[in-house]
């Protein structure tokens, strides 16, 4: 067994896969085409364009016009199926999946309808291939008057029973002041309802800093930055607050020019509490198996290193306590059968 096979049969949590950026081109062009969305949207075949070879100082803009092709609740259920069927192939059990609901309900879907859709996917994908999906709904940046309404959406008895596990914020970090988010995350804290704002990309350690001061996150999305503060590394290793990171993001958006100058040893070193996500898979053109091939292979992390981390997503993830304590057992006990198997077959004849 190779140490790439042994990477890819490993069973994974994955942790904040944005929906909207997950989908998938093919099925996303047939939907277009169902809901005839040529004969209404301008430019459609520059949108086809950025799809297929994405500008990506204007990922946020194309999430926000791709995702409204997205018009019927069939469409929704294809597309969170088609997510379950790539997570599963990549051997993920549990993922928690972001939403941004506003970019729906302006398009004619109420938070039932949305929920009923994306539940219809998220359930025959468990029957047909065994992985389970949770969501986030997630606060766009560029639309705080929508953050009290999400906030009071997701901590009813009825969003919880349909699966919905947190509260996040998404967006072009200098579209809003952090501080606007503030009484949502509050009510959402109140409620026990978990916080996962994305932050990093633009604002850096001074973003992640003022949303920890102002928001209560239980798991910081991004955080690129962190490691040039020396106090917030100290804080963050004190607290173990989960830092959820795509090493494949940053590359896109030009924060680094490899997987290898991403500062994941320095973190890792510092003892902060690391997971790693591909974010936004299909058009940061990575997955989770590439997350942790590259921080193997170009980062130089030991198994033992990369299976902490990968354990830490079980940790940091919004399952039960029994629940966890039982995948724990399991996927420390499947790494160990990957391992006995590579060194065996490592082990001259």
């Amino acid at each position: 067994m190779s140490v790439e096979k042994f990477i890819r049969e490993m069973p994974k949590v994955e942790l904040d896969i944005r929906l909207e950026g997950a989908l998938q081109e093919d099925r996303i062009l047939v939907i277009a085409e169902q809901n005839e969305v040529e004969d209404k949207l301008k430019h459609f075949n520059q949108w086809v364009k950025l799809l297929r070879e994405p500008d990506y100082n204007r990922i946020h803009e194309l999430i926000q016009v791709i995702s409204k092709w997205l018009q019927q609740p069939d469409d929704l259920t294809h597309v969170v199926y088609e997510l379950g069927v790539s997570l599963a192939k990549q051997n993920v059990r549990y993922a928690e999946v972001t939403i941004n609901p506003v970019i729906f309900t302006e398009n004619g879907f109420t938070f039932e309808s949305l929920l009923t859709a994306l539940n219809d996917g998220r359930d025959r994908a468990q029957r047909a291939w065994g992985v389970r999906m949770a969501w986030i709904m997630a606060v766009p940046r560029d639309n705080p008057r929508s953050s009290d309404e999400i906030a009071r959406w997701v901590t009813t008895a009825a969003a919880r029973k349909a699966g919905i596990v947190g509260i996040g914020l998404v967006g072009k970090e200098d579209a809003q002041p952090v501080g606007q988010f503030e009484r949502a995350f509050k009510t959402a804290e109140k409620k026990g309802i978990a916080r996962f704002p994305s932050v990093g990309e633009k604002l850096g350690a001074d973003g992640v800093a003022s949303v920890i001061e102002h928001l209560s996150p239980s798991r910081i999305v991004g955080g690129w930055g962190i490691v040039e503060n020396p106090d917030l590394l100290s804080s963050l290793h004190e607290s173990k607050l989960p830092v959820n990171i795509s090493m494949g993001g940053a590359l896109r958006l030009g924060l680094v020019d490899s997987y290898s100058e991403y500062p994941l040893r320095e973190l890792y070193d510092e003892g902060v509490m690391l997971t790693l996500t591909s974010d936004m898979p299909s058009l940061y053109r990575t997955s989770i198996t590439d997350e942790y091939l590259a921080a193997v292979e170009q980062l130089g992390l030991s198994l033992e290193e990369l299976e902490e981390i990968a354990l830490n997503a079980v940790l940091a993830s919004e399952l039960s306590a029994d629940e966890k304590e039982s995948m724990l057992a399991e996927f420390k006990e499947a790494y160990a059968n990957l391992k006995a198997e590579l060194l065996t077959d490592e082990t001259p004849q």
